[in-house]
């Protein structure tokens, strides 16, 4: 009769543990497909080391081991690790709780009981103080963490962010009710153990009940506080379990098929920098709606790359589920708005010019995203330009602006003055008092006539009052004529194409490029517009200041490091011959000053970025002025 209800502790005890094993995986499973003898070892080696040893250090063992195999790796491990034990340990507090009021079990034992009581207690308010007062704790992390390294930051910051996030989404996203039936077949295998193990000590002359088993188990040192004489039943009782289920996983391991599966990334960004970002942004408690609309929007998907150029929408390499690459473009309330009517536009004009293929496309209640085909073998025409012949270049951007041009004779009409002059206000009186109030170093910077940059001297913008006012502007727009336009074709949003069977692909026939990021927000549409903005890139050098990382700033001396492109002056020479030769010397002089506005236009997006590094776009701003009012002088002769 001992030796029958002894095995049925064990049985109920190996029961227990199976439903842990089962609940862990439930909370894995928010991100990844558990895998159970790898979660069955951990807990084996974990447990095993909890009853060898005086101090919790199987807990650890038990992250580590774990956090080796999950695709998450150890932050995510520690995450649903401190979930499962933040449930036992209210649940045994609540035991202790209830031991200590009804006086049962020697409560005296190193007042463990006393101690689990007390975290029952005081767990659950200090859980809501926690959830109250985050944002002051993330602000206090992001200091700490700031102080070291990146990498020390990074790892502070990731495991600080599944600490709130993961285990949020854990307690968010599993199914409530199973997680309740396998906590509740935890605890009832496991009390059902013990009363039964406490049934045996007594058949032994032991005087046990089971919230002495409770206080020993529980005690942090479950070997080192028994009676020598009983201790060969604790051990088999505590042990014996543990071996079964390694065995159990043994055989689990060979016969469960081994399989790479989904998982969701705990963080989506592959590259460290980008997470970097990422939780700096998190951690900073700014646009936290936005924060949440980007976890969802990328919450299937893995982030490759951020390949983001200057304005408020985002673009993404992304590879979904099934290994493939996509582009993804996504923005944020009133942006978001504005990628709206990108997607129409591109949907409309589709026809029309080489344009990307939609594939998906998203609104939520504060963004909008869409991802766009993978078409083959392409790449970005400001590496197509540095790592082709420059012939071949040339040759590109050549058939671009014939595709340009049929798009430029849709919807054509006259301007008006109504437009040019809101056109005039808000992209260039409202920018420049942006410009002029709103940086530091820009406003510093105006109180000189001029200043040097990398030792050439520029006239400062206080310069130029006479060409920047309303009316004289009017005067050089006046007679542009408005169709549809692309609105935003810089160097960047042109993708060379280099794989010759993308026809077979993707069921479209497409040449050696495509145009991407139309912009529909531009009132003044000029095709005039479309071919300054190639001047922002081959005249501007758009993409090398993008480059630039650290400027110095001596009362009115600018210094920083800049790469001079000798492709992009040759194409510029190129591109500027183009024009003479297509246009009259006045669309000239009216595309050089749309030019200048494009600058205007992309100033206050700098400072709001990096006030001092915008610095660096205002140089050249300074710079493509003085051109322009060169070339004007020299058409006007």
């Amino acid at each position: 009769m001992e030796v029958k209800i002894f095995l049925l502790s064990i049985f109920f005890m190996i029961m227990g543990h199976i439903f842990k094993i089962k609940r862990w995986g439930l909370l894995i499973s928010v991100y990844e497909k558990p895998v159970e003898y790898n979660l069955l070892n951990a807990m084996t080696l974990g447990h095993t080391l909890n009853t060898v040893f005086p101090i919790r250090i199987g807990d650890i063992v038990r992250i580590i081991w774990a956090g080796k195999k999950l695709k998450n790796s150890y932050s995510f491990s520690l995450a649903t690790v401190i979930a499962d034990l933040y449930i036992d340990f209210i649940t045994v507090g609540a035991i202790f709780f209830f031991s200590i009021i009804s006086r049962k079990g020697i409560y005296y034992l190193e007042k463990i009981p006393y101690y689990y009581a007390f975290i029952f207690i005081f767990i659950i308010p200090i859980t809501f103080l926690v959830i109250m007062w985050k944002k002051y704790i993330k602000s206090f992390v992001k200091k700490v963490a700031s102080i070291f390294n990146e990498r020390i930051e990074l790892s502070l910051l990731y495991i600080t962010y599944l600490c709130f996030t993961s285990i949020k989404d854990i307690f968010q996203k599993i199914n409530k009710l199973k997680f309740i039936f396998l906590t509740f077949g935890i605890w009832t295998s496991y009390i059902i153990s013990y009363s039964l193990f406490a049934k045996f000590m007594q058949k032994k002359g032991e005087n046990y009940s089971i919230f002495d088993i409770f206080s020993k188990l529980f005690s942090g040192a479950s070997l080192y506080n028994i009676e020598k004489k009983i201790l060969p039943y604790w051990i088999i009782y505590l042990l014996l379990p543990l071996g079964i289920c390694l065995l159990f996983s043994l055989v689990l391991y060979v016969l469960v098929k081994k399989e790479n599966f989904y998982y969701r990334q705990t963080l989506p960004q592959i590259n460290s920098r980008e997470r970097l970002a990422f939780l700096k942004t998190y951690f900073s408690n700014e646009n936290r709606e936005n924060i949440r609309a980007y976890l969802e929007i990328n919450k299937d998907v893995l982030i490759i790359e951020d390949i983001s150029a200057g304005s408020n929408a985002s673009t993404l390499i992304i590879m979904k589920k099934d290994g493939t690459l996509f582009f993804r473009k996504y923005a944020f309330n009133d942006d978001g708005i504005k990628l709206k009517k990108q997607i129409e536009w591109i949907e409309k004009h589709f026809d029309d010019i080489p344009l990307p293929i939609i594939v998906e496309k998203e609104e939520g209640y504060n963004y909008v995203t869409y991802d766009m085909k993978n078409l083959g073998n392409s790449i970005g025409m400001f590496k197509y330009i540095h790592t082709m012949p420059l012939k071949e270049s040339w040759n590109i951007l050549k058939k671009a602006l014939e595709d340009i041009q049929r798009l430029h004779k849709r919807n054509l009409r006259e301007s008006n003055e109504k437009d040019i002059e809101q056109y005039i206000k808000s992209k260039v009186v409202d920018n420049l008092k942006i410009i002029l109030t709103e940086s530091k170093y820009i406003k510093n910077l105006e109180k000189y006539k001029s200043i040097f940059v990398n030792g050439v001297e520029l006239p400062t913008l206080r310069n130029y009052d006479k060409i920047l006012n309303i009316e004289y502007l009017k005067s050089i727009f006046n007679d542009d004529k408005y169709s549809d336009i692309h609105g935003d074709l810089t160097i960047e949003n042109i993708i060379g194409i280099l794989d010759n069977n993308i026809e077979n692909l993707v069921g479209k026939k497409y040449d050696e490029y495509y145009f991407i990021d139309p912009n529909t927000g531009n009132i003044h549409d000029s095709p005039f517009l479309d071919y300054a903005k190639l001047l922002q890139s081959l005249h501007g050098n758009y993409e090398f200041l993008m480059n630039v990382s650290e400027i110095k700033i001596e009362k009115n001396y600018i210094n920083f490091m800049i790469t001079e492109s000798d492709a992009y002056v040759q194409l510029y020479q190129k591109y500027y011959s183009y024009l003479k030769e297509k246009f009259s010397n006045r669309d000239i002089i009216s595309i050089f000053y749309h030019e200048i506005i494009h600058w205007l236009r992309l100033l206050p997006y700098k400072i709001k970025k990096n006030d001092k590094l915008a610095v660096v776009f205002y140089t050249k701003l300074l710079k493509i002025i003085a051109d322009v009012q060169e070339i004007e002088n020299e058409l006007k002769k």
